[in-house]
């Protein structure tokens, strides 16, 4: 494969095609690395697209990583509220606080102090190196993937483990500009070779793409399957108010608001009767029976909710479905 001006295009590509986005700024190299550290959290399982709001409201909230060190939980849940995976949010505000006190505020910049910090692994500390220290390291995304694949044409399960997909990045080799290039290689997954309808005549190095030349587009993935569980909520009213609890049970949820729940058998949820709603969650797919409660109970850690005072609340957006779907009836 010719792989001649490989970075060279890319980067011409990049620099004419590039997203606006907000942690993409010129700012100062400390602020830089607060920007990517708080943005790779974010994106992680989360869409560019969504991230942008929560980002930018976010940074003007908690404006750098000494501020995150020391941010109250409720400031901090409320600022992350609606993004989904609060554990991504908890780990993050660790992380600031172990670079604060073990590394004098500065982010680390090389990978094994990194994925020591909670919450940073493989991907994330090579995003941060990239991007934020100028490193000639290429992120391995769903992009990057994705691109890979169709460059090599890739299509048995052997050809497309991690080992394999890592030894196929020599063909990007490297620039002069690895924290642009890291980037634009991403952007030309994100962009250009989408996983369907690739806009091949507007990408780059379409020229050195197999599947390009094959007009075979088709990706191969690993099998994943999201788990569906199945959940009963128990909605107990008085008048207009609703019982919420301090979650204790999910780990997923710990110490947000929900209705009180339980997983239940699928069998008890398909047979029952009574208003159903379905939530789709990036792991898992959440089935809740809604099954409506004459009599108020007390239990531990307890609140009366409404719509009035809802919005000063920290609420999984699932809770705040299942609120909004019982108000109604």
């Amino acid at each position: 494969m010719n792989n001649e001006n490989i970075p060279k295009k890319i980067l011409h590509w990049y620099d004419n095609n590039k997203r606006i986005l907000p942690w993409r700024k010129h700012v100062s190299k400390k602020q830089k690395q607060y920007f990517t550290l708080v943005s790779e959290f974010m994106l992680q399982q989360t869409q560019v697209k969504t991230v942008i709001p929560y980002f930018e409201n976010f940074i003007t909230k908690i404006p750098d990583l000494n501020q995150l060190a020391k941010v109250n939980d409720r400031k901090l849940m409320k600022c992350w509220e609606g993004l989904g995976y609060y554990s991504r949010a908890r780990n993050l505000k660790k992380t600031a606080k172990k670079v604060v006190s073990d590394f004098n505020g500065i982010l680390p910049n090389n990978i094994d102090d990194l994925k020591k910090l909670p919450g940073i692994g493989e991907y994330t500390s090579a995003a941060i190196l990239a991007i934020s220290f100028n490193k000639p390291i290429i992120p391995m995304d769903g992009n990057v993937e994705r691109v890979l694949k169709r460059i090599f044409y890739l299509k048995k399960e052997k050809e497309i483990t991690k080992e394999n997909l890592n030894k196929k990045k020599i063909f990007f080799e490297s620039s002069e500009r690895p924290s642009d290039y890291a980037q634009a290689i991403m952007e030309i997954g994100a962009l250009i070779c989408k996983p369907s309808n690739p806009q091949c005549f507007e990408c780059p190095i379409s020229s050195n793409c197999f599947s390009f030349k094959k007009n075979d587009f088709e990706i191969k993935s690993k099998n994943k399957f999201n788990k569906i569980k199945y959940f009963e909520a128990e909605i107990y009213r008085d008048n207009k108010k609703y019982l919420l609890i301090k979650n204790d049970k999910f780990k997923f949820l710990k110490n947000l608001l929900i209705f009180p729940m339980k997983e239940v058998e699928k069998e008890k949820f398909n047979s029952s009767v009574n208003k159903k709603i379905n939530i789709k969650m990036s792991n898992m797919d959440m089935k809740i029976l809604l099954n409506k409660k004459n009599k108020r109970v007390k239990i531990k850690n307890s609140f009366l909710l409404d719509k009035e005072n809802i919005k000063s609340q920290i609420l999984p957006s699932f809770t705040k479905k299942i609120f909004d779907t019982v108000s109604k009836y």
